[in-house]
């Protein structure tokens, strides 16, 4: 059975009957769900705040986060956002994911595989964004409100690769450090 944080079962005890649960991202065999399913999942729980408005917290010392979501085929995250607030640049160690923003807006910098900054979109209310296994990003909340974001992996639990942190020293997706 997988691990689901309390505000998923408000549809009673059985998981399964929740409509922004689809049944691939409950099982216990280890495998992948796709990029459409994760995209489904994140916009689909961005879209029940009565499923995340009572768990959300925003600190103003750090970003706050919490895991809803981890099954053998996919794990869910929920993150509050002050402003100011970001992630280092980052990959997803191969995984597929998605983000979908619950309240507020918050900005996406994607980067080439030699950590090189490329694009800066903006996401807004409602937004639902989808990336592959080699995507590197960094999120943020560079405007003056909080932003709630839920996020889903899958494979789920592999590990985050950083960009580099010496000056002028670029290191491609994938090789050892």
């Amino acid at each position: 059975m997988p691990l689901l944080h309390p505000a998923l079962l408000t549809t009673g005890p059985d998981p399964r009957h929740a409509p922004y649960l689809p049944v691939e991202c409950l099982s216990d065999e280890p495998g992948r769900v796709g990029l459409p399913t994760l995209r489904r999942l994140t916009a689909a729980l961005a879209a029940t705040p009565e499923v995340w408005r009572p768990v959300i917290r925003h600190r103003t010392d750090r970003r706050w986060y919490t895991r809803l979501l981890l099954s053998a085929t996919v794990e869910v995250w929920l993150i509050g956002w002050s402003p100011g607030q970001q992630t280092e640049v980052h990959d997803h160690g191969g995984a597929l994911g998605a983000l979908a923003v619950a309240d507020g807006r918050v900005e996406e910098d994607q980067y080439d595989r030699a950590w090189q900054l490329t694009r800066v979109r903006e996401h807004g209310d409602g937004a639902t964004v989808g990336f592959g296994v080699a995507h590197i990003h960094r999120v943020a909340n560079r405007g003056q409100v909080p932003a709630t974001t839920i996020h889903a992996y899958s494979p789920p639990e592999l590990p985050l690769r950083y960009a580099p942190t010496a000056p002028g020293v670029a290191v491609p997706v994938g090789a050892t450090q």
